[in-house]
């Protein structure tokens, strides 16, 4: 991917040069970087129409942050304990091919949306790139620890699919108590919320249903 070669100027531009040099900041921590974001780019396993905005992006204490002057798109905020997938993609961005980072993330409580963010800077996108996947694949090798019974993980998979739109009993066919008692192990692996029956997935608990499934669709 190349670069369009000149720059647009003004904070709401989508081409931009970089404010600083990415080499006199510390390698975790991007500040005010110029961006392009697109979110949601697919809301509820649909892909949108929302056009690409000019923002300015932020990463600091664990905190994905893209600063738009976009009244439809605002501020966009992702906690990466929020992050269910992530992958490098490309979207069309001016009339300009870009590299993308997709970001499966939650909106709490229980939506469910990808974003994808373009930082213009080769340098500083490559340091966003590299913290996020990083992240990512740390929390997918923690998954590795966690053991669940065919009865917990069935029930986990209900969670997924239904979302808190279901008697759990009636689709399990199973006694609400024995049900109940299944939930314990879930929170305490931190795979589902600390609410009642009708508990939400986590993103932990979404990326561990989408390691079993082996489902990597954004």
């Amino acid at each position: 991917m190349h670069r369009p070669p000149d720059s647009r100027g003004g904070s709401g531009s989508l081409v931009e040069q970089s404010p600083w040099i990415i080499s006199q900041q510390p390698a975790e921590l991007l500040t005010e970087t110029p961006a392009g974001a697109i979110s949601p780019a697919i809301r509820g396993g649909r892909v949108t129409n929302t056009t690409a905005v000019a923002g300015r992006l932020t990463v600091e204490d664990r905190l994905i942050q893209v600063q738009t002057s976009d009244i439809t798109t605002g501020t966009v905020i992702i906690r990466l304990s929020d992050v269910v997938y992530v992958r490098e993609s490309n979207h069309v961005i001016d009339g300009t091919t870009v590299d993308t980072v997709s970001i499966r993330h939650l909106e709490p409580p229980s939506n469910v949306l990808t974003t994808a963010v373009h930082v213009w800077d080769d340098r500083e996108r490559e340091v966003f790139t590299n913290y996020v996947r990083r992240y990512y694949r740390k929390q997918k090798q923690q998954l590795t620890d966690i053991e669940l019974t065919d009865e917990q993980l069935e029930l986990l998979v209900t969670i997924y699919f239904k979302i808190n739109q279901f008697d759990i009993s009636d689709v399990l066919n199973r006694p609400t108590a024995e049900i109940r008692s299944l939930f314990g192990p879930l929170r305490e692996a931190g795979l589902i919320g600390q609410g009642g029956v009708g508990s939400m997935l986590t993103a932990r608990g979404f990326m561990y249903v989408n390691e079993e499934l082996d489902e990597e669709t954004l």
